[in-house]
């Protein structure tokens, strides 16, 4: 049996950047992101009258990346972010918006912290395994060869890739792509490792009784779209809205539009300072 290893306190002193006064909007991104995805939607909080928050996860960005690949667990990785949720000292409620595994971990806690949560604004959230494309699904099982494939891969091979979008879906900026690109090669590989962990949140996800916003691209090739409806369907008080021609990360492809739908929510259900 493979030993999980706890990573401490300060091990998981996660970063953030932050902009704005007013309630707290918690910003969290997806796998392999960091805090640079959501560049366009923090003026736009600040400007209302928010605070936005936005964090970079354990094993990416700016924030520690343990050598272990056992620390790599969605456990350590949740544990890291309600730590440095407590020690912002919020006064809740406050606002929660992720984007895929950001997603996941924005219902994780709003099941464990429902009071804590004034609403929520989820971007082709995580929710549970069976949303996964099959082949993300088989490297799912060969984390460690996902992992020295991640390492391998050039940057600009990556930028590359990024700007051969057959079809169009992405409308990602050249900025936006060498962004993508950069946070991608600065997250640990071991990373891959929370895929191992994803446990079904349906049946908790009743629970959440938080206005919540879903919002997701037609076209994810990461996630399945039917997927999403399914989630709005599964929840007390939410709302959904699916994006043509958008793929996994319509926040960074579309910003504009995206923006507008997430800060149209909030002023319909929070008030700003």
């Amino acid at each position: 049996m493979t030993a999980v290893v706890e990573v401490s306190l300060m091990e998981s002193r996660l970063r953030h950047v932050e902009m704005g006064t007013g309630p707290a909007v918690i910003l969290l991104h997806g796998m392999a992101a960091s805090s640079c995805d959501w560049a366009a939607l923090m003026p736009a909080l600040a400007s209302l009258g928010y605070r936005a928050l936005a964090v970079d996860l354990l094993g990416h960005g700016d924030s520690p990346k343990p050598e272990d690949p056992r620390a790599y667990t969605l456990n350590n990785c949740y544990q890291s972010l309600e730590a440095w949720v407590a020690d912002l000292a919020l006064q809740p409620p406050f606002i929660l918006v992720g984007h895929s595994l950001g997603g996941y971990l924005c219902l994780e806690f709003a099941v464990r912290h429902a009071q804590q949560v004034a609403a929520l604004a989820l971007v082709d959230p995580l929710y549970k395994l069976g949303q996964i494309s099959p082949l993300l699904r088989l490297f799912r099982g060969r984390a460690n060869l996902g992992a020295k494939a991640m390492e391998a891969v050039p940057l600009e091979l990556i930028d590359r890739l990024l700007a051969w979008d057959l079809t169009s879906l992405a409308g990602f900026s050249p900025e936006a792509r060498r962004q993508i690109a950069i946070d991608y090669k600065r997250a640990s590989p071991n990373i891959l490792h929370f895929a191992q962990d994803i446990q079904d949140l349906t049946p908790n996800l009743e629970h959440i009784h938080s206005p919540t916003l879903v919002v997701w691209g037609e076209r994810d090739l990461t996630l399945r779209p039917a997927s999403f409806p399914a989630l709005v369907a599964r929840l007390p008080n939410a709302t959904g809205h699916s994006l043509p021609r958008s793929g996994h990360q319509p926040h960074i492809g579309q910003p504009v539009r995206v923006n507008r739908m997430i800060l149209d929510f909030l002023a319909e259900h929070i008030a700003s300072g």
